[in-house]
């Protein structure tokens, strides 16, 4: 087992000792101390960000299935490493592959209790023709877990998902539960939309019939959300109540959200429960860029968007973000060949490059290692850890 870097253990410390247990504030420093001699390379530093890369640069991308990076960066745009995803079977894991070309996978988030990478691929070796339209059966679409310390988890294994297109995006609570989002083949419609699986599982539950093209999922204060580009859903929308695990959910559009037009939404963040940036890359004329989105008596509307003047746009897809000192949004995106930032402090806020892929490369989604506010659960998990840490060095 990978073990965290001392970078990662200490940044931790703080965020989660406060004024609670004496002991798990010892255990948690017994584990700063023992890992002083078992630093890894592939931990994560908390603060950076995650990027998906799909390709590794030596051949030219295509519909087949390619190997798939998970690459850190600083937020000023300095590569710290790339931590490769599968591309063979390996006891219970499986390949995480992507389609080279499919600008709809690849998304990324960060579990509600701050521990776990989530993202979605196929069950396919590099080369496999075109594996986005196989049948889950033959090709199955499979979840990754990356937890901080660089330990992937690939044992989800769905037969039954997203047959004949993409699987796009993944989201979870806790590293077990997973909510999925992505498409289907015509006439598959039953196997695409929003799905809920567990840890190591491979069937899953479609949670709604309301529409079957989802993008990206996501939670937000323990509410499911996921948005659509197919109309008559333009925009991003709850999925039943809560973080549900059944079928016969709803999905509803957020109102004042588009249901005609051109829009072309992918990820997105919510910086609290009135405000919402989404990632759009459709063209100037179309609201391309990151939009604003803010809500007033329970309706949404666009307040401006970034990174578009009208005549030219950049066209995002991934988005991360946080909160700086001043209370201003940091947006960090993503387009195919870039990895960009801004500061809203307003409508004219300008977006610059942090980083550009490579050759033969294109980047995906993007996630943004914060630590979440320390619950009960969360406290006790780490405290967990830490001794679980200290007796794995004791012998």
């Amino acid at each position: 087992m990978k073990q965290p870097s001392v970078t990662s253990v200490r940044f931790l410390l703080p965020r989660l000792i406060g004024k609670h247990s004496k002991l798990l504030g010892v255990a948690l420093c017994l584990a700063t101390i023992l890992c002083a001699n078992h630093a890894s390379a592939a931990a994560f530093t908390l603060g950076d960000l995650v990027v998906v890369r799909a390709g590794d640069g030596s051949a030219t991308l295509s519909g087949n299935a390619t190997a798939a990076f998970l690459d850190e960066y600083t937020t000023g745009g300095v590569l710290v490493q790339s931590i490769p995803l599968p591309t063979v079977a390996s006891g219970g894991n499986q390949p995480l592959t992507l389609s080279g070309s499919a600008t709809s996978e690849g998304f990324i988030s960060l579990s509600q209790n701050g521990m776990y990478l989530t993202l979605g691929g196929y069950a396919a070796t590099v080369g496999t023709l075109t594996p986005q339209t196989s049948s889950a059966a033959t090709v199955n679409r499979v979840i990754g877990r990356v937890d901080l310390f660089g330990n992937i988890n690939t044992t989800t294994s769905l037969g039954d998902a997203y047959n004949g297109s993409n699987i796009r995006s993944v989201t979870s609570s806790d590293g077990v539960n997973f909510w999925t989002g992505g498409n289907g083949g015509s006439g598959q419609g039953s196997s695409a939309g929003t799905r809920y699986t567990t840890l190591g599982s491979t069937t899953s539950t479609g949670l709604h019939s309301t529409t079957t093209n989802v993008r990206v999922v996501n939670l937000f204060n323990g509410q499911l959300y996921a948005d659509s580009s197919s109309s008559p859903f333009l925009g991003v929308g709850t999925v039943g109540t809560g973080m549900p695990t059944t079928a016969g959910q709803t999905y509803s559009e957020l109102p004042g959200f588009p249901n005609t037009g051109t829009h072309s939404s992918y990820d997105f963040w919510f910086k609290d429960a009135n405000t919402l940036y989404v990632a759009d890359d459709g063209s100037a004329a179309s609201g391309g860029g990151i939009q604003k989105w803010t809500q007033s008596g329970g309706t949404w509307s666009l307040a401006y968007t970034l990174g578009n003047n009208g005549t030219t746009t950049t066209a995002v897809r991934g988005l991360a973000g946080t909160v700086d000192g001043s209370g201003n949004a940091v947006l960090y995106g993503t387009t195919a060949s870039a990895l960009v930032s801004v500061t809203d402090t307003g409508s004219g806020s300008a977006i610059s490059t942090l980083a550009t892929a490579g050759a033969n490369t294109a980047f995906r989604g993007v996630e943004l290692l914060v630590v979440p506010e320390p619950s009960t659960a969360a406290l006790a998990g780490f405290g967990l850890l830490a001794l679980t840490l200290f007796r794995r060095f004791r012998r």
